[in-house]
């Protein structure tokens, strides 16, 4: 495999048209993965699985850990070639597939979790941290953490102050818009989207032990003028369903929604001073900019005028800093080779349900890989935590961000009716994956009342100062610590927590 990619990457070394000049058809080739297409994170992926495999055959005695590690890596690798929708159903199975979505249940477990660490707590297991992982370790001190900086940084970076070049497309599954960009040795990836949500749910998961891409809000960013930003606006994978009866092609659905790019432009200096607002860009630009996806034909641009833009400035943006020295090697799921019967991920579900973050689909998961002195570690990552503080259950789309559509309630307590009668259990409301997510649904009193305790030790201030660098109003951050205070008091009760 790692012969076949110096091979592949070797043939797409030799073909290089200029960007600017290719059509929309050859760029589309171009950035796609074909069948058999290995990509650098698969790279990545087959070197430690190589690295695994020669420690199992040279140290016997610690085939075990290797193996459970190799078993991890070959899934990841499998993971990207997995499409977030199957490609096509019959033309019965769209409304099952709804209803399906639509029933994701939650905190149905029964069993303990398989990995707690032995302690003197009695009978209480939901006092037990689970054995040391790859996916969750106990912070030092929840309370004492800057989440206003996050990620254990001494201070928040400011993205706005740079002027950026544009460093390429985005062209994973994502629904929403992105690119990448450079500024020296930096480099960030770009989501004109979910802009203040994920930022917030990034800093609250790796403020309470996971891994989490340290992920911002960038009120705008200063991008130097590049056509291609324009052009390869939309090379994210495609992602459709055909819809088939009778072995006829009934419909195509489309997931991947087109946008148009100027949206998202919100002032474009020219080298003269000038100032030119998003839709007055795109008719200064182009020389016919109501035709459909004008920005498709390179012949469609005036390179006169393009000459006389300095730079461009963004609406606001989500940006994640990419040199980091964990690398991805793909997806992980919630289910299988273990990972239901996790306490950490069990209880990640209770903190997904206090925050309202229910795209919990695998894409937006990354197994990581870190080398430090010579020695290799796997990291399972948080990858995506946008889709949020809104709506969490009930038809798709839901509104995301909106202070005004999240409960301030999501729990239900336990109801013993007596002797000889049912007991209801403790559950959970106002909230449903949009994808089964199996250590969800395994989640147990005892791990729901075991993140409870470290949801929380988060203060007040500490709420206060995320929302605050995720970019929200003064009203909405009032609106949402109030609620969230009041979702975290009800959930400690319904947990008979509150002593």
């Amino acid at each position: 495999m790692l012969e076949e990619y110096e091979a592949q990457e070797g043939e797409r070394r030799t073909q290089h048209k200029p960007f600017e000049r290719m059509s929309f058809a050859e760029l589309k080739t171009h950035f796609s993965e074909p069948r058999g297409y290995i990509s650098s994170r698969e790279r990545r992926g087959w070197a430690h699985v190589r690295r695994l495999a020669e420690e199992i055959l040279a140290k016997p005695e610690q085939a075990a850990t290797a193996a459970k590690d190799l078993a991890e890596v070959l899934d990841a690798i499998q993971n990207n070639q997995r499409r977030p929708a199957p490609p096509s159903v019959h033309f019965l199975m769209p409304p099952i597939l709804a209803l399906d979505y639509l029933y994701n249940p939650i905190a149905r477990g029964e069993l303990p979790a398989d990995n707690l660490r032995a302690g003197s707590t009695g009978h209480d297991l939901s006092r037990l941290d689970p054995l040391p992982s790859t996916f969750w370790e106990r912070p030092a001190s929840i309370p004492s953490q800057d989440l206003y900086a996050g990620f254990g940084r001494a201070r928040l970076p400011r993205y706005e102050t740079n002027v950026w070049e544009y460093a390429g497309p985005k062209t994973s599954w994502g629904t929403w818009p992105g690119f990448e960009l450079r500024c020296g040795k930096l480099e960030i990836k770009v989501k004109l989207a979910e802009t203040r949500s994920e930022p917030f749910n990034a800093r609250i998961f790796h403020a309470l032990g996971f891994h989490a891409d340290p992920t911002d809000h960038a009120p705008y960013l200063k991008i130097k003028y590049s056509r291609r930003l324009f052009r390869e606006f939309h090379l994210r994978k495609d992602l459709t369903i055909d819809i088939w009866s009778l072995g006829l092609r009934l419909y195509t659905y489309d997931f991947q929604k087109r946008y148009d790019p100027f949206r998202f432009i919100a002032e474009a200096v020219l080298k003269d001073g000038r100032r030119l607002t998003g839709t007055q860009l795109k008719d200064f630009l182009l020389r016919n900019s109501e035709k459909h996806f004008p920005e498709d034909d390179p012949s469609n641009f005036r390179p006169e005028n393009e000459a006389q833009v300095d730079y461009l400035i963004t609406t606001a943006a989500n940006v994640q800093l990419q040199d980091t020295p964990f690398k991805p090697i793909g997806p992980w799921q919630f289910e299988g080779l273990g990972h239901e019967h996790l306490r950490e991920l069990r209880g990640a579900g209770l903190l997904a349900a206090w925050l309202g973050w229910n795209d919990s689909r695998f894409e937006n998961t990354r197994l990581k890989v870190i080398e430090a002195n010579g020695q290799w570690r796997l990291a399972h990552f948080f990858n995506d935590l946008g889709s949020g503080l809104g709506e969490a259950d009930g038809a798709i789309p839901r509104p995301l961000e909106s202070p005004q559509r999240f409960p301030s309630t999501f729990t239900a307590p336990r109801i013993v009716r007596g002797k000889g009668r049912m007991t209801t259990p403790f559950r959970i409301r106002h909230f449903q994956p949009i994808d089964d997510t199996a250590a969800f649904e395994q989640m147990t009193m005892d791990d729901a009342r075991w993140m409870a305790r470290l949801i929380a030790q988060l203060t007040e201030d500490q709420i206060v100062q995320a929302l605050t660098a995720s970019g929200f109003t003064r009203g909405d951050v009032r609106i949402y610590t109030d609620k969230l205070i009041s979702r975290r008091d009800r959930m400690l009760r319904d947990l008979e927590l509150s002593k």
